[in-house]
């Protein structure tokens, strides 16, 4: 084993990043700054100089690390989709049926309580930008037809439970709730305090489960 020669101070010197480590970061500090310039000030008045500036770095590197301020935008749209979907596989696990659609409910729910900063930011640049901005609107396309797929997934795996009833189509039942939600979102964003997010998604899955579910199933869940 090799010895530390006397004399040497030994420190707690934490080692030198490497360079991807410190792009990482930068990147990570950028997409932060464009996230709080985005809820102060709307996504038309924010400026890709003033993004780089606010992180602590130089005028001009948010422009020279993205290119444009739509592709930082959907780079933040990138991240926040990741962690919306690490969210809902938490907590849906191994879940299938009606109970892997409750918990999605509730990691929702979750996510928009521990994150509702962030989530007004992405919807808002989705929002101010769906018209304008064509990888915007093919990010939030990509996103809607994704919480399509999944919620149709578990109402099927329900069916074939016998926990749903057998006349439900799947794939309508998941256009309903993710209507029901993204609508929620909006009114959530134009007026936060008259809108009670939790109550409101409780009470839509509660009603959804009486319809689809198969009669003394759905009765225990919602008791």
């Amino acid at each position: 084993m090799r010895r530390l020669q006397p004399g040497k101070k030994t420190g707690n010197k934490s080692p030198r990043l490497t360079q991807t480590e410190r792009t990482a970061i930068s990147d990570g500090r950028m997409l932060d700054a464009a996230m709080a310039l985005v809820l102060e000030r709307g996504t038309h008045n924010t400026t890709l100089r003033e993004i780089g500036e606010l992180a602590g770095y130089s005028r001009g590197l948010a422009s020279n690390r993205f290119g444009s301020k739509d592709e930082l935008f959907a780079e933040l749209i990138q991240v926040f989709n990741e962690r919306w979907k690490k969210e809902s596989t938490s907590f849906v696990g191994s879940k299938t049926g009606l109970e892997a659609f409750e918990a999605a409910n509730e990691s929702i729910i979750n996510f928009m309580n521990t994150n509702s900063d962030y989530v007004r930011a992405m919807f808002i640049l989705y929002y101010e930008t769906v018209g304008s901005i064509s990888v915007m609107r093919e990010r939030l396309a990509e996103q809607h037809s994704a919480y399509r797929r999944a919620i149709a997934r578990y109402i099927s795996q329900g069916i074939e439970e016998r926990t749903i009833k057998q006349t439900v189509e799947p794939n309508r039942v998941a256009l309903q709730y993710t209507s029901f939600f993204f609508g929620l979102v909006y009114q959530w964003l134009a007026n936060p305090d008259a809108i009670e997010f939790e109550s409101a998604l409780h009470d839509f899955r509660d009603a959804l489960i009486l319809v689809i579910g198969e009669p003394g199933n759905a009765l225990r869940r919602i008791a």
